[in-house]
């Protein structure tokens, strides 16, 4: 047999294509106990196969005969891939950021591509009635494509950037509702939604060059052959993105520790004394005699929601009571203990053999630099020069 179906970058897709079925039946099947941050995983994936499926279909040339004599329907499914993948992507990236990671009420509007992809069916229905092929796939022959395309990019684009300002939205509000934020570092997940938005503006580059070319030039002045190295430079760049995507996907994702969506919400510093959740004198007391008896800050995982239920308050009132009474925010609030704590430790002479570290971390804590750079600024001085000094019991509170 010396037919040649594929060349040799074809290889790239179909390392693509593997993968992600693979990875995608993993994360639905073999990992539930993660939650609906899988399920929006397994299905991002999942577009991704489709997606590299529908490049080796529509631009291979033997292969595109077999597929469209066997299998034609694939396009419309693999072009509904194309319109899901960024509301995919942006309900995996909430589900990493917060603990409710399902589809909400509010979550219908992302349903909005699905509708202009079925727009899109009857237009090339009503526009090729008839004819013996695919409607969808005569569609994608025609010239009038690339307009589509155009506006089929934009929106996959701009479910990314609202993904990116999701992350960035949340990450300046972390000290608000979590006692520790060093192992909350979101970067990977930036890198990744910035990959995805690059890689969908430089279809829409490639579109560009195209349409421009033939536009300024006349028709047929540059063909889409020309611009195979786009193209090719793209199925790369996929094959890259969705490597990293595995690998902090199923590693750094599932071991962060989340809050809820609504408590973030609701702990939002309010613009007018109205909006802010009433407290009593009582309240405070009770906030006070807890942190001190019970100490739940020697929890390094301790939470606004957590502190909330402890004291059983919400957390909107909690939120407002520490940066009204304290006059800090919650991370700063809970730390304040810990740093008195490990004061307290450092003047033990039982604890003398300790390291300074192991003493943090008996306090709450799991940065070693979080810890110096507190430490510091609170008392001037390195704890281990802190533990040189000889301090009265006042100063150790």
């Amino acid at each position: 047999m010396k037919l040649v179906l594929f060349n040799a970058h074809d290889i790239v897709l179909f390392l693509t294509i593997y993968l992600c079925l693979l990875f995608a039946l993993i994360a639905t099947i073999g990992r539930r106990s993660y939650g609906w941050g899988n399920v929006w995983l397994g299905g991002f994936l999942l577009s991704q196969a489709l997606m590299a499926f529908h490049i080796l279909a529509l631009w291979g040339e033997v292969f595109h005969g077999w597929v469209t004599g066997h299998v034609s329907w694939i396009f419309a499914v693999s072009e509904l891939s194309m319109w899901l993948e960024g509301p995919l992507l942006l309900l995996y990236a909430r589900s990493v950021l917060f603990t409710q990671g399902g589809f909400r009420r509010a979550d219908w509007v992302l349903l909005a591509p699905f509708g202009l992809y079925l727009l899109f069916c009857l237009g090339a229905l009503w526009q090729y009635t008839g004819e013996s092929e695919s409607p969808v796939l005569q569609f994608l022959r025609s010239d009038s494509v690339q307009f589509y395309e155009h506006f089929r990019n934009l929106v996959r684009a701009g479910f990314g950037v609202w993904a990116l300002w999701t992350i960035k939205s949340y990450e300046p509000r972390l000290t608000d509702v979590y006692s520790n934020v060093d192992h909350l570092s979101f970067r990977w997940l930036k890198v990744l939604v910035v990959g995805f938005i690059t890689l969908r503006l430089w279809s829409i580059l490639y579109l560009t060059i195209y349409t421009g070319f033939n536009f300024v030039l006349g028709d047929g002045a540059i063909q889409k052959g020309d611009l195979d190295g786009v193209g090719i430079a793209s199925n790369y760049g996929q094959l890259l993105l969705i490597s990293g995507l595995l690998y902090y996907g199923f590693g750094v994702a599932n071991g962060v520790h989340k809050v809820a969506h609504e408590v973030l919400e609701e702990v939002g510093r309010p613009n007018n004394e109205e909006e802010r959740a009433p407290y009593t004198h009582e309240q405070v007391q009770r906030v006070s005699r807890y942190m001190t008896s019970a100490r739940p800050y020697l929890n390094s995982n301790l939470k606004l929601e957590d502190l909330a239920a402890q004291v059983s308050v919400s957390p909107k009132l909690l939120s407002n009571l520490i940066n009204r009474e304290f006059e800090c925010n919650f991370f700063e609030f809970v730390n304040r203990y810990r740093i008195a704590e490990v004061k307290q430790f450092l003047s033990d002479p039982g604890l003398k053999d300790q390291s300074v570290m192991d003493l943090a971390m008996r306090a709450g804590y799991n940065s070693k630099t979080t810890f110096n750079r507190l430490f510091k600024n609170d008392t001037g001085v390195t704890p281990t020069q802190f533990r040189k000094l000889d301090l009265p019991s006042e100063v150790l509170s």
